[in-house]
C-alpha cells in the first residue's frame, strides 16, 4: 500500500508519500507567482495536472499492480462544481487503475442535524458526478461514547446511530423546522424528499483505535473495486454488526 498525495496544499504528513503533487506544482508557488487566492490556486493546479497527464502516467506506471491510497483536497467545490475530478477519475481509468472513492463525514456533525444532512447532499452530489464505486465513512467513531470526556453527545443508543449511518431524512424536519423561519419549510421538506428519493448513502463507521474497524472498511474498499480477486474472498461485514454496545 502507497500513499499519493493529490493536496497541493499539504504540508505535513505522518506517513510520507511515495507520489506527491507538489513535485508537480505546489499551491504556494501559484499564489505568489499569479497573485491567486487559495481556491484559484488549487482550481489552476488541478488544471495543470491535467495538462501535464505525461506526468501522472509516469508516477502511476511506477506501482502497477500495487494499492494506492490517493489523498485528496478537502475542498467539496472540486467534487461538486467543477469537472477536475471526474476528468482525473477518466484519466485513471484510460490508464487501467481500479478506482473507488472514499467521503468521510466526521461523527461531531451527527450533534447538529443540519451539518449532518449538508454532508449528506454533499456525498450524494461528489457520488452522482465522479461516477466510481464509492464508500461513505463516518470518521472519529472513537469519540462516541458514555464517558464524560467523549466529544459527541452522550447516551446514545445503538438504534438512533444507526438512523445516521443509514441516514434517516425524517430526523432534520422537526429541529430544522424548529430553528428556521416557517418560510423556509418547504425547502426542508424538499431536501428530505430529495434524499429519500435518492437513498444512496450509508456510512460505514471507522473507529482508528479498532483495528477489526479497519479491517472492515478496507474490505469493503477491496471489495469495491475487486482489489484481490484471484485470493480467498473476504466480504466486509454488515453495519448491524459491528461491535457496538447498547449505548455510546
Amino acid at each position: 500500500m502507497h500513499l499519493f498525495n493529490l493536496d497541493p496544499a499539504a504540508e505535513n504528513f505522518d506517513v510520507q508519500p511515495e507520489i506527491d503533487i507538489r513535485d508537480l506544482i505546489s499551491l504556494e508557488d501559484v499564489m505568489d507567482e499569479l497573485s491567486l487566492g487559495p481556491n484559484g490556486a488549487l482550481i489552476y493546479c488541478f488544471e495543470y495536472l491535467m495538462q501535464n497527464l505525461d506526468w501522472l502516467e509516469e508516477q502511476i506506471g511506477t506501482y502497477e499492480d500495487d494499492y494506492l491510497v490517493i489523498d485528496c483536497p478537502g475542498q467539496i467545490e472540486l467534487y461538486t462544481h467543477f469537472p477536475l475530478m471526474q476528468m482525473l477519475v477518466d484519466s485513471l481509468h484510460k490508464l487501467d487503475v481500479k478506482v473507488a472513492a472514499t467521503y468521510l463525514l466526521e461523527a461531531q456533525f451527527m450533534d447538529d442535524r443540519s451539518k449532518f444532512f449538508a454532508g449528506v447532499l454533499s456525498a450524494t452530489s461528489a457520488m452522482i458526478n465522479l461516477e466510481v464505486p464509492h464508500i461513505n465513512v463516518m470518521t472519529k467513531m472513537d469519540l462516541v461514547g458514555n464517558e464524560p470526556e467523549s466529544v459527541i453527545s452522550t447516551g446514545r443508543k445503538k438504534k438512533d446511530l444507526e438512523r445516521y449511518l443509514d441516514p434517516d431524512p425524517t430526523l432534520i424536519l422537526d429541529e430544522i423546522n424548529r430553528d428556521t423561519n416557517p418560510k423556509f419549510h418547504s425547502l426542508n421538506q424538499a431536501i428530505v424528499g430529495l434524499i429519500e428519493d435518492h437513498n444512496l448513502i450509508q456510512f460505514i463507521p471507522l473507529d482508528v483505535t479498532d483495528e477489526d474497524s479497519i479491517d472492515n472498511l478496507l474490505s469493503h474498499i477491496d471489495n469495491s473495486i475487486q482489489f484481490g480477486e484471484d485470493e480467498e474472498p473476504n466480504e466486509p461485514a454488515d453495519l448491524d454488526e459491528g461491535d457496538f454496545g447498547e449505548e455510546f
